[in-house]
């Protein structure tokens, strides 16, 4: 459970894969306050999980991480927690972003990717069959 759980307001969620405009889980996502692209520091490894990706902390050689921000209502949080699989496959965790200062968010991968390759590029693109439950 984050810090974010149990309160009012709104807080500024990063996505980078299936809950992006066009990604099969943007659903309710779609009905709050998109602030644009982002990309993360070149801290993180996005990795290809096969129907959708995974965010990593990366120890080492870090990329930045292309996607959306969005400023999300809080209550949105246990929805979002159900199609994100969290706590088990992905958990919400702060994230740093290349040329903002507020607190953002991002669901992050909780299993060992380093078997599967990585998104050099670090934009992943949604495509048809691509989105399954984790």
């Amino acid at each position: 459970m984050t810090p974010l759980h149990g309160t009012q307001g709104t807080f500024l969620l990063f996505v980078y894969g299936t809950l992006k405009r066009g990604g099969i889980r943007h659903g309710a996502l779609a009905r709050q306050r998109p602030l644009g692209e982002a990309h993360t520091r070149a801290l993180y490894a996005l990795h290809d999980l096969g129907e959708y990706p995974g965010l990593v902390e990366c120890h080492g050689a870090g990329q930045a991480a292309h996607g959306e921000l969005y400023e999300v209502d809080r209550g949105m949080i246990d929805w979002l927690d159900r199609v994100e699989g969290a706590p088990d496959w992905f958990a919400l965790g702060r994230v740093e972003l290349a040329g903002r200062t507020e607190e953002a968010w991002a669901y992050f991968y909780r299993g060992d990717a380093s078997g599967w390759p990585r998104v050099e590029s670090g934009r992943w693109e949604n495509a048809p069959g691509k989105g399954g439950a984790p």
